[in-house]
């Protein structure tokens, strides 16, 4: 996969694809306010295999306070439907270790699930290499962290409390904005 980050235009991707002329599969990382206004234009183009959400930079480029605003307050949601009418398999923001994190891992995980997202990019919270050195812890702090959000994947394939989860990630987020 070849990714797109940060185009504000539809000319922009339509450049991008024709680059790639099919020759791999290509991932638009949808991260600018620009970009939002301009989707359904950029979603009527032909050649694009996937869309992930950054959220980070979205809410950056929105001003608000906590990446996870836009996953509250239904702009990611609103986001995937456009991009799921279209049949594009998407994804949407970062993801902490279970259990950590301002927004914990466990929470975001499954809000993927209940909006059918496909991939998630690990946050770099999740294993900070700038305060890890060693190598081998590294690679065993991802081992684990992977194994556990594989192992708790399991368990939201037959969660029904999605809904409940999502009030509490509003509830959540809510809290975190008003302490920033």
């Amino acid at each position: 996969i070849i990714m797109l980050p940060f185009f504000k235009t539809v000319e922009e991707v339509e450049f991008f694809i024709n680059q790639v002329a099919g020759r791999c599969r290509t991932m638009l990382l949808l991260e600018t306010p620009e970009a939002v206004e301009c989707l359904d234009d950029i979603l009527a183009l032909k050649g694009i295999d996937e869309i992930h959400i950054g959220i980070n930079d979205l809410s950056l480029g929105y001003k608000r306070k906590f990446m996870f605003e836009l996953l509250a307050d239904g702009t990611v949601e609103a986001l995937l439907a456009r991009i799921a009418e279209k049949n594009i398999p998407y994804g949407f923001g970062g993801v902490a270790s279970l259990h950590k994190g301002l927004l914990p891992g466990n929470m975001v995980i499954k809000e993927h699930y209940r909006l059918g997202s496909g991939t998630v990019i690990l946050s770099r919270s999740f294993c900070n290499i700038s305060k890890i050195s060693d190598m081998a812890k590294v690679k065993e702090v991802f081992e684990v962290g992977v194994s556990d959000i594989r192992n708790y994947e399991k368990e939201c394939e037959n969660a029904t409390d999605f809904e409940e989860n999502k009030a509490a990630v509003r509830v959540a987020v809510a809290k975190i904005v008003e302490e920033l």
